[in-house]
């Protein structure tokens, strides 16, 4: 250590108590924000102090400019030696604009009358940075990083006022304090930080968790996607035939072999509930260790610390007769027994070494086509007895209008004059006719009418009263409306069900197709 840094050192322990907590924490966390590949202003400080939060920096510099101003601390001859100041009577023009930060322009001002000596300040500070001890800096991460960003500083002002004082006469403390802010903005975010301030971040962060969820698309390679830390082991899914742990995290099996899925993550800091069941065909349960945390699974993932964690995976659509789709809630929780809370699609079976089991199609299967081609809002209506003809003037214009066999579809999209109840009782009156409505914000209406008269009328909810009609009864019967999933398909069927008409798919398709178009 050579005296100049001794001077420095024992400069900045003096400058240091003044340094506000709250900036000093802001200059220890520096980053630089902006990356500009055209034409670079001023010397590197300068675009670090420009860079830099504009109203931590005003709050150092009222914070010490009246001690600045006091420093009386001068580099040694040979510092400076290489520093030429302009000759005298050299002219320059200098702009400044309105709004500027006030620690800019004499900050400029050093920069075009000394030229060198931003520089100087900025090398010296890089080196006498090695000098800095924070081996013993403990608390939290902020009075550590807080530390961090003040200790720094403070060699940086104290080696910017002994320069100054050196080439300069009675230098402008506020050139000081700006040149100190940029010098340390440019060099600190490449100093190692305090060997507490790992720990104490970790334990910041896990202070200020709340948990978090997301949604990712998650592609699958060899029918499963991972959420790990690093490569392992290849999962083996005999216990639940969905989920596996493996060493650094856990595997998903899925029914498609490569692909992507869309996938509900979930991360909670407490045990949940019982499980929702009702929506999957396929729920289980393992637990897992993060041996270092933050394993990602798309845009989010792990928190960043280990721990031991449950996972509990819900899956739907395995067996391929319909959309495949995932939800993961993980929480903290001691290392346990795997447990699976439902099994009922045949690969989990399989899997488990378990019979499959015969699962029919679900009867709204045959018409899913048909609400996958309409859009957020459609009213699917059929009459019977009726041509094309006879309904084609109570429809707006845009609506599609098929004869079928014995009757009559029509469809709206984002309209809703088929779910009408006169409109629906007219339509019926050479037969029956029936509609189903659904619009953005997922209200729907299941409508039956015969001869003229309204036969029920409801949102088919769990608890939806549609009477006793035995014909009414037979197109509800299977139809699961709890189950969410396919509500529109299955309210289709309803319709076809009731009225017995049969949907033209290669008609109809293209006349959706035409309308969109």
């Amino acid at each position: 250590m050579g005296d100049f840094e001794e001077l420095v050192l024992a400069t900045a322990r003096q400058i240091e108590p003044l340094i506000p907590v709250a900036p000093a924490a802001d200059l220890g966390r520096y980053e630089p924000r902006h990356h500009w590949n055209g034409p670079e202003f001023g010397t590197p400080a300068q675009r670090a102090l420009d860079d830099f939060d504009r109203s931590a920096a005003e709050l150092l510099l009222g914070a010490l400019e009246r001690g600045v101003s006091k420093l009386t601390v001068q580099a040694p001859d040979d510092i400076v030696a290489d520093l030429v100041p302009l000759p005298a009577g050299t002219t320059f023009s200098y702009a400044s604009f309105g709004g500027q930060s006030p620690l800019e322009k004499p900050m400029g001002l050093i920069a075009i009358v000394n030229p060198g000596a931003i520089e100087l300040i900025t090398e010296q500070v890089r080196a006498t940075a090695a000098l800095v001890d924070l081996g013993d800096v403990t608390g939290d991460e902020n009075a550590v990083i807080a530390k961090h960003g003040a200790a720094h500083l403070a060699v940086a002002v104290a080696t910017a006022a002994a320069v100054l004082n050196k080439i300069r006469t009675s230098p402008d403390p506020v050139a000081v304090i700006g040149i100190a802010i940029g010098v340390t903005a440019l060099v600190i975010p490449k100093l190692p930080k305090p060997p507490a301030y790992e720990q104490a971040l970790r334990q910041r962060m896990r202070d200020e968790y709340q948990g978090q969820s997301w949604n990712p698309s998650v592609p699958v390679a060899h029918h499963q996607f991972q959420l790990i830390e690093d490569p392992g082991d290849s999962p083996g899914f005999s216990a639940t035939g969905l989920v596996a742990a493996l060493e650094t995290g856990f595997a998903v099996r899925t029914g498609i072999e490569q692909g992507r899925v869309p996938v509900e993550a979930q991360v909670v800091l407490t045990p949940p509930g019982e499980p929702e069941t009702t929506y999957w065909d396929e729920v289980a349960e393992v637990s897992f260790t993060a041996v270092n945390g933050g394993a990602q699974l798309g845009c989010a993932g792990m928190p960043p610390w280990p721990d031991d964690y449950r996972v509990r995976v819900s899956a739907c659509g395995r067996d391929g007769d319909d959309d495949e789709a995932y939800e993961l809630l993980i929480w903290p929780a001691p290392l346990t027994e795997p447990v699976v809370h439902k099994k009922t699609d045949r690969l989990g079976h399989r899997l488990r070494g378990e019979p499959e089991p015969i699962r029919p199609p679900a009867p709204e299967a045959g018409l899913r086509w048909l609400a996958n081609a309409l859009g957020e809002a459609a009213t699917v209506t059929i009459a019977i007895g009726l041509e094309v003809d006879d309904v084609v003037d109570d429809f707006d214009e845009d609506s599609i209008a098929i004869g079928i066999d014995g009757g009559v579809v029509v469809i709206e999209d984002n309209n809703y004059v088929g779910a009408d109840e006169n409109v629906l009782a007219q339509m019926s009156r050479n037969g029956k006719a029936a509609s189903f409505y659904w619009n953005v914000n997922a209200v729907t209406m299941l409508s039956f009418a015969r001869k003229g008269e309204l036969v029920s009328s409801e949102e088919p909810w769990e608890d939806a009263e549609f009477g006793d009609d035995p014909e009414v009864v037979a197109a509800l019967d299977g139809l699961d409306f709890v189950d969410v999933r396919h509500t529109y398909a299955k309210g289709i069927t309803a319709v076809t069900r009731f009225t017995g008409g049969v949907l033209p798919k290669d008609d109809i398709t293209a006349a959706i197709e035409a309308l969109y178009e």
